[in-house]
């Protein structure tokens, strides 16, 4: 289990790590409690989120969405602040943990989704049918949109982020086929498409309280 769950920081070197792709983290149904217990720390600018320090831009990549028309990533979303994330739909802790906090964070800070795309991509396309991913985020957001794709072409898209693609961990205690390592971290991205900020595993609705407003403020 990737040491990087354990901890938080807003050092240089985590913004690098958290860039770089070396937190393909294995979804463990033991470990959401005490991580998402944490939450962020302001940084003295006052967002949690942390920010990156690597130009990134959307991924030229195009999916499609659970009604089977072709999403290109870097077009969809432009013009609109975006957090996109990528996980499966099998995932015992982060994947439900982040768009929980996300979805719950939207109501009470009264921000709309159509202010803010929330798009959240599959990386184990032979599990997640569009039917699948569809009844997935709507347990979260009927406005959520979910989107998945060739593996090699979601593989790509993360390249493009410098993140790593998905990885078998081995079978799931719960006897649901395997646990898949995937990017445990949601990435923000302005309405030009610039990726600014992460939000590792372990941010909280409080965190997403602080911080959605002022994407909608600043990113538009």
């Amino acid at each position: 289990m990737s040491t990087a769950r354990e901890t938080t920081t807003r050092s240089t070197t985590l913004v690098w790590l958290l860039l770089a792709g070396l937190l393909a983290v294995a979804c463990g149904p033991a470990s959401a409690t005490a991580i998402a217990a944490q939450g962020l720390e302001p940084g003295p600018d006052g967002w949690r989120g942390i920010p990156l320090e690597r130009e990134r831009s959307m991924p030229q990549a195009t999916l499609e969405d659970v009604d089977g028309n072709a999403v290109a990533l870097g077009d969809a979303f432009a013009g609109t602040p975006t957090l996109l994330f990528f996980g499966y739909t099998s995932c015992p802790d982060i994947c439900p943990v982040h768009l929980a906090a996300i979805a719950s964070a939207m109501d009470t800070a009264g921000v709309s989704y159509d202010d803010i795309d929330v798009v959240f991509v599959s990386v184990d396309p032979d599990r997640d049918t569009p039917e699948r991913i569809g009844e997935y985020v709507a347990n979260f957001s009927s406005r959520m949109i979910g989107l998945h794709g060739d593996l090699e072409v979601v593989e790509d898209a993360l390249a493009q982020l410098d993140l790593p693609g998905p990885v078998v961990e081995g079978p799931d205690p719960r006897g649901e086929g395997d646990l898949i390592g995937h990017p445990a971290q949601v990435i923000g991205f302005d309405a030009d498409g610039e990726a600014l900020r992460t939000w590792p595993f372990g941010a909280r609705r409080s965190d997403w309280i602080a911080d959605l407003p002022r994407i909608t403020e600043e990113w538009s």
